[in-house]
């Protein structure tokens, strides 16, 4: 059996490598190929929240998208829907979990839900927010000794780096040999406000506060494993962003500037200026020192000297200007992660049929944060708060609850429904899948946001409230049910 040799791969070949993104040659000479580590990559975090702020605030199309993403994944609220059996405990922990929600808020900015709303919003701006759990004392007068405090990223301090015995404090969190959290280092008061209002130890790393990992949460999005800190949504929008700002910025000065020229008076000589019949100034270099410069006002005419001619710029115009400006926010739309329709009201190429194709992919990539946002903060607040609940016997809780508290502290998270461009086939194809047991009446009122037994028993209240009134709005009203007699 004859062997086939094997070929010894050539020098150039080598050079180039078989990918393309490996090449050595020198028009990729100049690319990143430092690896750098998951949190090393963000050692300048500080910096990078800072502008991503300064954008936020300054921006309009940053500041529009943000809205954008925090109004579709929060809306009105992540709700919790409790998968407790017992029907009467369900009803009376979630009626406490209403009366709770008003107050849940340290801050007493929002109710729970709002400050949902503030949690993804700073999230997205700075990276990440850190959630901190505080109890209260029983003359407070809550209903629930406990409350929620967002504080911002930058309480935790990016720069601090230490040893705490065996644990590693890296960024601000300190870490245990196993790689689990055990503690977070914050500022006794936000390091970026006025000086007037810090302490000298609050700036110090002295002076921070060690919070055990127990009773904090940490909201972020991480992009690789080990990755401690969050990286704000715009960082991949911040240069082309700032780019563009300037760019506009250059252009709407040029298009006011221009405003105030309404056109040229020229002459080819002196004695055919209708301007002025002075003597004829041969001397250039007089002629130059003699004309005057003055401040442009509204409907400006030049007087041009003999020769002159003036060239005002157009700039960018026509279709080509428009399509630069739509490739632009087109990138920062995608660096932001919302779609450029809903981030310019710009729909002029689309129409209802590709808009659903649009909202459908932004919206599965909303559930990925919303479920985020329920693993990280809202499902840990809803068993700090049923903890609360039993220990403190607010409610009495079932024998065994202490010993094995799980069963009672599953809970689903829905947020409400989504609108489409066309929500009447949304409603008729519902009505198809649950006609034809592809899924079930609870599952679709669930995906709008409410619970299917509040649901029915709105439904029962209002056809007994019908019949009581004689009413009937398009339906065919509900059957009274009949009742059997005992003959006497």
């Amino acid at each position: 059996m004859k062997t086939q040799r094997v070929q010894s791969i050539p020098d150039s070949k080598r050079r180039t490598g078989p990918y393309e993104a490996t090449s050595t040659r020198p028009r990729v000479a100049d690319w990143e190929r430092i690896q750098y580590g998951p949190n090393a990559a963000f050692d300048n975090g500080d910096i990078a929240r800072a502008r991503a702020q300064d954008a936020v605030r300054n921006n309009p199309w940053l500041r529009r998208a943000l809205k954008i993403l925090v109004a579709h994944e929060i809306g009105c609220g992540l709700q919790p829907r409790p998968k407790i059996e017992d029907a009467g405990l369900r009803k009376d922990l979630l009626t406490l979990w209403n009366d709770w929600t008003a107050e849940a808020d340290a801050d007493g900015t929002s109710d729970f839900y709002g400050w949902q709303g503030l949690l993804s919003r700073a999230r997205r701006e700075s990276g990440e927010v850190f959630v901190r759990l505080r109890g209260r004392l029983p003359q407070d007068g809550l209903s629930v000794p406990l409350q929620v405090q967002a504080m911002e990223s930058a309480m935790v301090p990016m720069r601090h780096n230490a040893m705490n015995g065996k644990n590693t404090i890296r960024q601000g969190i300190e870490i245990t040999p196993f790689g689990t959290r055990a503690a977070y280092y914050f500022y006794a008061q936000h390091p970026g406000e006025s000086s007037f209002f810090l302490s000298s130890a609050s700036l110090n790393t002295d002076g921070l506060t060690r919070v055990p990992a127990q009773v904090v949460f940490h909201h972020y999005t991480p992009e690789r494993p080990g990755q401690l800190r969050g990286v704000p949504t715009p960082i991949a929008a911040l240069v082309r962003a700032r780019n563009f700002d300037a760019y506009e910025s250059a252009e709407l000065t040029r298009k006011k500037s221009r405003a105030k020229f309404v056109g040229a008076i020229h002459r080819e000589t002196d004695e055919e200026n209708p301007i002025t019949d002075a003597a004829i100034i041969k001397d250039l270099d007089t002629r130059e020192k003699q004309r005057s410069y003055v401040d442009l006002e509204d409907g400006y005419m030049l007087s041009m000297a003999q020769t002159e001619r003036a060239t005002l710029f157009d700039g960018d115009g026509g279709n080509s200007g428009i399509d630069f400006l739509r490739v632009q926010l087109r990138a920062i739309a995608a660096a932001m992660g919302v779609p450029y329709e809903l981030m310019t009201n710009d729909y002029a190429d689309t129409n209802d049929r590709v808009m659903k194709v649009i909202l459908n992919a932004y919206y599965r990539e909303l559930e990925m944060e919303q479920d985020r946002m329920v693993s990280q903060v809202l499902q840990p607040v809803w068993v700090a708060w049923l903890n609360a609940v039993a220990l403190d016997r607010i409610i009495r809780m079932p024998r065994g609850y202490l010993d094995n508290p799980r069963p009672w502290q599953r809970c689903e998270w829905r947020s409400h429904a989504w609108s489409y461009p066309n929500p009447l086939q949304e409603a008729q194809t519902k009505k198809i899948l649950v006609d034809e047991g592809f899924t079930s009446r609870s599952a679709v009122v669930a995906e709008m946001g409410w619970d299917v037994a509040d649901v029915d028993q709105q439904n029962a209240d209002d056809q007994a409230r019908e019949r009581a009134l004689g009413l009937s709005y398009g339906k065919d009203p509900a059957p009274i049910q009949q009742q059997d007699t005992v003959q006497p």
